[in-house]
């Protein structure tokens, strides 16, 4: 899973020269990585760029793109910080909502008490990030059709995350925003997404 959250960043890390171009570049290809999850979001940059889905058109922008690979690593170290890496490397299947970096900053700008309180205490951080993970795997062809029925979907953690379609794009409790979907791996699918997920008990 770690593997494919820094493939993710990778492409969010184009936004120095403009998110937009990186959004056409992708538009339509299917994101493939080896591997369990964690391990995917750690090596997923150099697999993307080495993925056959990369064009002539995107090959222009992989400087730009490789850039991104720290865009996720506030996640990444969080995983780490929770002990969920083992979680998250097991059989699954799972689907997660990775927030990037940027996303985290929001929050602590939002809500500093609640990222301080959740960033120091293990048991509401393992909590927070289980509410980014479903134990199955939702690809997004199964998640916009839910999303055009305002279905809700249970988390890991056991509360319920509401899908919606807002403006064309797949959105979480009518905030977070999908920006980089199925992304794959061997035991699930990783969905970024621009706003961290506060699940209600917590909000």
């Amino acid at each position: 899973m770690i593997r494919i959250l820094i493939r993710t960043a990778i492409y969010l890390g184009s936004a120095a020269l403009g998110l937009w171009i990186a959004s056409l570049l992708l538009d339509g290809f299917e994101i493939q990585a080896p591997g369990f999850l964690v391990a995917t979001i750690i090596f997923a940059g150099t697999q993307f760029l080495l993925s056959p889905h990369v064009t002539k058109a995107s090959e222009r922008y992989a400087v730009a793109l490789t850039g991104g690979v720290g865009l996720i690593s506030t996640l990444v170290a969080l995983v780490k910080q929770a002990g969920l890496v083992k979680t998250l490397n097991s059989k699954g299947p799972f689907t997660v909502f990775a927030p990037t970096n940027t996303a985290f900053v929001a929050l602590k700008k939002a809500a500093p008490d609640t990222y301080d309180a959740v960033t120091t205490d293990k048991a509401l951080l393992t909590k927070v990030l289980t509410y980014h993970v479903l134990a199955k795997r939702v690809p997004s062809a199964a998640a916009v059709p839910a999303a055009n029925k305002q279905a809700s979907v249970k988390t890991v953690q056991g509360e319920t995350i509401k899908l919606s379609l807002q403006n064309g794009k797949l959105t979480l409790n009518g905030s977070s925003r999908v920006i980089v979907a199925d992304v794959k791996a061997s035991n699930g699918v990783v969905h970024a997404i621009n706003a961290v997920l506060v699940p209600t008990s917590l909000s």
